[in-house]
Parts: structure tokens; sequence; C-alpha cells
């Protein structure tokens, strides 16, 4: 099979988890407003998009290296990258710590 289907199918499987889970767990968790979640949702799609294109260039390098655990491991890691933006902002939302 050729590579670049290959790594459609990879990007196939992998980008519904990615944008998924931090919109699911933004609409089941919270107490804010429509409007703040609705930002906060936004904001999590876009690190979601930017942090999956960082991995898959660092992913198509391990891969290339034969590193393959390795790449697996930074393809699980990235989809933690979302769920930090959203606790930083639910903490700024909260008052815990002041806005950058």
């Amino acid at each position: 099979m050729d590579d670049i289907i290959v790594w459609i199918i990879i990007v196939a499987f992998y980008a519904p988890l990615h944008f998924l889970l931090p919109t699911l767990f933004l609409f089941i968790t919270g107490s804010e407003s429509n409007e703040v979640r609705r930002q906060l949702i936004h904001k999590a799609l876009i690190d979601s998009a930017l942090s999956m294109v960082a991995a898959f260039v660092v992913v198509i390098l391990l891969v290339q290296a034969d590193r393959i655990p390795l790449a697996m491991l930074v393809l699980l890691l990235s989809m933690a990258i979302p769920f930090i933006r959203i606790w930083r902002c639910r903490r700024t939302i909260a008052g815990d710590v002041p806005a950058d």
C-alpha cells in the first residue's frame, strides 16, 4: 500500500479522537455560560488542529527514522494539549490565575 494512503487512514482514525474528546469534555463538564463554553470549544478546536499538525510533522519524521514506538507516544501525548488550554482557561475564568 502506498505511504500516502496509510497516512490518510491514520489521520482518518486519529482526527475524530483528537477533536471530539476535548469538545465532548467541554459539553459535559463545567458551569460556564453558553457564550463562554462556545469560546472554549472554539479555542479547543484550534488547539486540536495545531497540535495535530505539529504532532504529525514530528511523527512522520520519527517514522522515517524508524522510531515507531516513540511516534505512537507522540500521537498519544499530543491528544492532551487541548486539555491543557481548557484547564488554563477554566482557572482564569474561576479567578484562580490572572489572564495572560
